[in-house]
């Protein structure tokens, strides 16, 4: 069963893997306030609806619900033609908004710059979580079990909107950690985006050389290492676009890392090669422990 409600209201814009995932973590919980939703598809507003996962069909009234929380799950560069369709609503003074979008510095931009009167209600958030299948279809009640949703408040969040947003990631079953939103986007460039970069162009170089027999012969690692590159293109794109400066170091970084093992290999320093594939099994293998 749900806790205490911290909210009445709930606006999930996007019903997509990560709203759709959301909406059914709240029916599980016995949300007992009223859940909306907004898609620019509106046979997913239907089927959100049909399923019990939201309580509007196509029409949508906010501007008398108290205690509203408004959550972004859209693309990055989708997110400001978002919040005006929402602010056309007219919200009431007491909402918060929040996000689960992939970067930070560019959503924090744009309310700096041009939504200064949103700024203070908007608490930036991410859940790391997600998977290569998008849609509402899906989503799962699950997804956010025992992952990691990362708060990057601003310098003029309120404390008490800042604890009830980490209380409702807490709700669906997240842990909570804050970053900044430069730390978060510098982070981020280098854990997840660039090894979705790497998968890329991983297939797309297999694909080149072997078409369709890429596969023929790979057994399993492969197909589990680009499997990321399934994942939805309008989505990576709008995540390389908006953070592309941390992203490009990262494969700067990266390809540094490439040079050094391509040294070892051309020289043939079977010592070396020993010597640098087991710091690096180490140094993965305590990491992954620690967590």
């Amino acid at each position: 069963m749900s806790e205490t409600k911290d909210f009445n209201n709930i606006l999930i814009v996007g019903l997509g893997l990560i709203g759709g995932s959301i909406a059914k973590k709240l029916k599980d919980i016995s949300y007992s306030g009223k859940v909306f939703g907004l898609d620019k598809d509106i046979d997913i507003v239907k089927k959100a609806n049909q399923d019990l996962l939201i309580t509007n069909d196509n029409n949508i009234h906010i501007d008398s619900l108290d205690e509203l929380l408004v959550i972004f799950c859209t693309p990055v560069l989708s997110f400001k033609e978002a919040l005006e369709l929402v602010l056309t609503l007219k919200p009431s003074d007491e909402v918060i908004f929040t996000d689960t979008l992939s970067t930070k510095s560019q959503i924090l931009k744009i309310l700096s710059e041009e939504f200064i009167a949103v700024k203070d209600k908007f608490v930036l958030s991410h859940p790391i979580a997600g998977s290569e299948k998008s849609g509402l279809n899906n989503s799962k009640k699950e997804l956010f079990d025992n992952k990691v949703s990362v708060i990057s408040p601003h310098e003029t969040n309120d404390l008490k909107d800042i604890d009830r947003i980490i209380k409702f990631w807490n709700q669906l079953g997240s842990k909570t950690k804050i970053l900044s939103a430069n730390d978060h986007d510098v982070i981020f460039a280098k854990t997840s985006h660039l090894p979705h970069v790497i998968s890329y162009a991983l297939t797309q170089s297999l694909f080149s050389t072997f078409h369709e027999k890429t596969f023929e012969f790979s057994g399993g690692s492969l197909e589990d290492y680009t499997r990321i590159a399934s994942s939805d293109p309008i989505m990576w794109k709008d995540i390389l676009v908006s953070n592309k400066k941390n992203i490009i170091n990262s494969i700067g970084d990266f390809e540094e890392g490439l040079k050094q093992l391509k040294h070892l290999i051309e020289n043939q320093d079977e010592d070396g090669l020993v010597t640098y594939l087991e710091q690096i099994k180490v140094l993965r293998d305590n990491s992954i422990d620690k967590n």
